[in-house]
């Protein structure tokens, strides 16, 4: 297995692990819970900025990790077939992203509170990313 391959495993597991999480734990408020629009903006903002650093760091983490474990794998060049798995696996990820994007601008067209809106685009973010993690797995499993 590569160093690439490795990297997007990792990247794959924190990115779904740590925004499942997230997501779950937002849920009540993103879904109208008991609490006060300025409530709900204040506790998502806070629990989405501490999340997204927790994910940049723990990703930095990860990465130093997969480096010493195989330094010689680590200064390995991407060859074509990890720049065509990259690109399929960017390609795939940007199409959801659009959705999303449609969905947010949706969704500020109607007059829907901030707090939703910016967990729709980190939702969008997030989905991407795993539907590009996905594509580069399958592309390395299967080839392309």
């Amino acid at each position: 297995m590569s160093f690439h391959e490795k990297s997007n495993i990792a990247m794959l597991v924190l990115t779904g692990g740590v925004y499942a999480w997230y997501f779950a734990s937002t849920a009540n408020v993103l879904l109208g819970g008991s609490v006060s629009p300025e409530e709900a903006l204040e506790l998502t903002n806070t629990k989405m900025l501490v999340t997204v650093g927790a994910v940049i760091i723990a990703s930095i983490v990860a990465h130093i990790a997969l480096a010493i474990a195989s330094p010689s794998e680590a200064e390995e060049a991407a060859d074509e077939r990890d720049r065509l798995v990259e690109m399929r696996g960017d390609q795939r990820g940007g199409f959801v992203l659009a959705l999303f994007a449609l969905a947010a601008m949706a969704s500020a067209m109607t007059a829907q509170p901030y707090y939703l809106i910016a967990n729709l685009v980190l939702a969008g973010l997030v989905a991407s990313e795993l539907v590009k993690g996905v594509t580069k797995l399958i592309g390395y499993r299967r080839g392309v």
